[in-house]
């Protein structure tokens, strides 16, 4: 729910924010650029062809993988290490919700915006490490090259923008990596959670990240006096006289329903993060860059990692 202020019809928004494309592209690729010169290449150990590294021979490795020169040169034995050249499939959902669009103030971003710049930044850092990036409109549209993000910037504005409805009927795959950014505004009911949608998409072994991003007034709620929030439908579900004596059970509601989100994603073993739009988006870029490609292999003899909630800003 958003205050019954600002809220932007969807249609015009949805327009707004494809004009604006190619200017945040632009900035996404500012963004990853800034961030991939503090970043090592994701090497991962596979049957490539390019070398890697010297490690210690452990019992039960193949023979065949010893390097007997490099051996030769101490007491110990060595296997020869290659890089994993296989490309990895990502699939990337921004999800722009009515609520997506709205704004608290002129000076902070509308969470759509900040979606799209970071996933856009997410894939140019992820295809320039030879991976293949994906979003969920009707053709699923994958790309293997940088210079197509806008491309895929339009694949992912026809995405499906509801995510309780539509999370069910999307197949990722087998072994991807599916990552979610939204408000999650459409979970916001006591009963509701993405518990069931999340199990569907991590099904056969895939694994992800939610990323909740909400404005700072949904976040931290300063308001003051006679105030009503609506839902996308224009219905008033909170109304209050007063808002500064309600707002701890505000908060209260509030930080139930990010923990209903958190929960959902670490019960499938995903990430969750939490990025508020008035803070720099490098902080939660990095993080979950650095997760999804430090991760390990989600298969039967390597379980995934339990994520932990990370960083607030």
């Amino acid at each position: 729910m958003v205050p019954a202020r600002n809220l932007p019809d969807q249609i015009a928004a949805a327009r707004s924010l494809a004009a604006r494309l190619p200017q945040l592209v632009d900035e996404s690729r500012r963004l990853a650029v800034a961030l991939r010169s503090g970043l090592h290449g994701n090497r991962k150990v596979g049957p490539g062809s390019d070398f890697w590294q010297f490690r210690p021979y452990i019992t039960g490795d193949p023979t065949g993988q010893i390097d007997w020169r490099r051996s030769a040169r101490s007491d110990n034995t060595f296997i020869r290490q290659t890089e994993w050249q296989a490309s990895h499939t990502y699939w990337i959902w921004p999800v722009f919700g009515s609520s997506s669009f709205w704004s608290s103030s002129p000076k902070t971003p509308p969470k759509a915006d900040r979606m799209i710049i970071i996933a856009l930044a997410l894939a140019d850092l992820l295809l320039r490490n030879g991976e293949t990036v994906g979003a969920f409109d009707a053709p699923h549209t994958r790309i293997a090259a940088h210079d197509q993000l806008a491309k895929l910037g339009h694949a992912m504005l026809a995405a499906p923008a509801d995510m309780a409805l539509s999370s069910t009927d999307i197949h990722p795959g087998r072994r991807h990596t599916v990552l979610i950014l939204g408000d999650f505004l459409e979970f916001s009911a006591p009963d509701s959670s993405p518990a069931s949608g999340l199990q569907h998409l991590a099904h056969n072994q895939n694994d992800g990240a939610l990323i909740q991003v909400l404005d700072p007034a949904e976040h931290q709620p300063d308001f003051r006096g006679r105030i009503n929030f609506t839902d996308t439908d224009d219905k008033v579900v909170f109304h209050s006289e007063k808002f500064e004596d309600q707002r701890d059970e505000f908060m209260r509601r509030s930080q139930k329903w990010q923990g209903r989100i958190r929960d959902a994603a670490m019960a499938n073993q995903w990430r969750y993060d939490l990025h508020v739009t008035d803070h720099t988006p490098s902080q939660t870029l990095l993080a979950l860059y650095q997760h999804i490609t430090e991760r390990p292999a989600r298969n039967a003899s390597t379980p995934p990692r339990a994520p932990t909630t990370g960083p607030r800003p």
